[in-house]
């Protein structure tokens, strides 16, 4: 009986930041035979009907064109991670970021989930979140953070 090899979910918003974690995750793939997602969750940010603040919360209509985009934006980022290891790509839409990427890792069976953080502190850290810190929060698979520089 063969086993499948192990997944890393690798989660990437195109950043320099993000790109970081790339050359560690594709040496680590290949110590332990791995294959590598590379996601990028396309934020659909909910808005209230008419400025309606009762109203039902709605997504953007054509979110296609954003994932277009970003499918674009994944074949550079597969480039940079080489050939060395066998890479698939998500490019999903979602409300919450760090939900969205450990959904995506459970449901593929993910061994790991790596992730770069982006330093952030004070103000913009409460104003902007921390999707790293979210998704090491909600992840039933080990998680591997890349720290800022």
């Amino acid at each position: 009986m063969t086993t499948a090899p192990q997944l890393i979910v690798l989660a990437t918003d195109f950043s320099s930041e993000a790109g970081r974690a790339y050359g560690q995750v594709v040496a680590m793939a290949k110590k332990l035979g791995a294959q590598i997602l590379l996601v990028h969750v396309v934020e659909s940010l909910p808005i209230s009907a008419n400025a309606a603040p009762l109203a039902p919360v709605q997504l953007p209509l054509d979110m296609s064109v954003l994932v277009k985009s970003a499918k674009l934006s994944m074949a550079q980022e597969v480039q940079k991670l080489g050939t060395s290891v066998h890479v698939q790509v998500a490019c999903v839409p979602g409300v919450d970021v760090a939900r969205t990427i450990v959904e995506l890792a459970a449901e593929r069976g993910a061994s790991f989930i790596a992730i770069s953080t982006h330093g952030r502190t004070g103000l913009r850290r409460l104003v902007l979140g921390s999707v790293a810190e979210a998704v090491v929060r909600h992840a039933t698979v080990p998680v591997i953070c890349y720290p800022a520089k």
